[in-house]
């Protein structure tokens, strides 16, 4: 009988060790626990603030952020593109509907290419590697309730005034390194941003940042037009006709994965051909497309009550 017994005993071991590790924190104590785990595992110093639902990251750097390469052989090819995006502009206006104008054209060819492009440094990427890992280390622990909604990443070169700013939705972070959302997906969730400021000059630790709580309208907006920018000019299979029904369908499938709701729908502008057209929140249900990705699966996250070492499992769609 007693062989039986040792199944059940390590459960109870293994139940009790995820207890001690995964027992519910307060934002602010994954807050200090963040910034001890990235000074310890990669001697990184970063400083935070929390404003509203919105956790703002800080990183001084001492080194540049990017580094000049020459480029692929296949990176030089000139492609004719079917329409051309010159200009995409755009807000949530006082109507509650997401209003983009954009000016396309048709038949664009390319610029001659360059032989040489930027890429970020290897140290500025190791460091947002080590991030994402204290995130899953501190962040990921805290209760539904109490996480914050957005995250952004600001890392400067405190020597030229260089910095990039990154806004990301938490719930995006926990599927992408949980592998519920593939990488090329996650990519286009993230706002991106490289800015210019005098004041980060010198600025350790972050003191001249403007913090502020990020607006659902105002990450879905960015979104929408990050997605769209890389439709037109990025992707293998950019549009070749119907730009208003490929913006729709984008949108749409933008604000599907999100909580937001209230907003009446999306209002298009076409500058050169001047030309308008609105769709409704419910018009834009047709344009909705599964994507290949999609599974039908839940992500599952599990944490431990403390006092009764029992499981609680939250679930959520993928």
């Amino acid at each position: 009988m007693f062989p039986k017994l040792i199944p059940l005993l390590l459960a109870v071991i293994i139940l009790a060790g995820c207890t001690a590790k995964e027992k519910p924190i307060t934002l602010s104590e994954a807050e200090k626990n963040l910034i001890a785990f990235c000074q310890k595992e990669g001697d990184l110093t970063i400083f935070t603030r929390t404003v509203q639902k919105t956790l703002w990251i800080y990183i001084p750097l001492h080194e540049p952020l990017f580094t000049v390469k020459p480029t692929k052989d296949n990176d030089q090819e000139k492609r004719k593109t079917p329409l051309g995006l010159l200009y995409l502009g755009g807000e949530f206006d006082e109507h509650k509907k997401f209003s983009l104008n954009y000016d396309i054209v048709p038949d664009i060819i390319p610029p001659d290419p360059v032989t040489y492009g930027s890429a970020y440094n290897e140290l500025y990427t190791k460091k947002r590697q080590l991030l994402y890992q204290g995130f899953q280390e501190t962040l990921f622990n805290i209760p539904p309730e109490g996480t914050p909604d957005f995250i952004v990443i600001i890392v400067a070169d405190v020597k030229t005034g260089v910095g990039t700013r990154s806004t990301m939705y938490l719930n995006d972070i926990k599927q992408y390194m949980s592998e519920a959302l593939p990488g090329d997906e996650y990519y286009l969730r993230e706002w991106n941003e490289v800015f210019g400021d005098e004041k980060l000059i010198g600025d350790a630790a972050g003191k001249n940042i403007h913090y502020s709580n990020i607006e659902w309208p105002d990450f879905l907006l960015e979104q929408i037009k990050t997605r769209i920018r890389f439709k037109f000019t990025q992707s293998d299979f950019p549009p070749e006709s119907e730009a208003e029904k490929t913006i729709a369908t984008i949108a749409a499938n933008t604000l599907r994965f999100y909580p937001f709701t209230d907003h009446n729908g999306i209002y298009l502008y076409n500058i050169r051909a001047k030309r308008d057209v609105f769709f409704s929140k419910e018009e834009l249900k047709i344009f909705e497309e599964k994507s290949r990705w999609e599974g039908k699966g839940k992500l599952t996250t599990i944490r431990f009550d403390a006092s009764q070492l029992q499981p609680i499992v939250e679930e959520s769609t993928r």
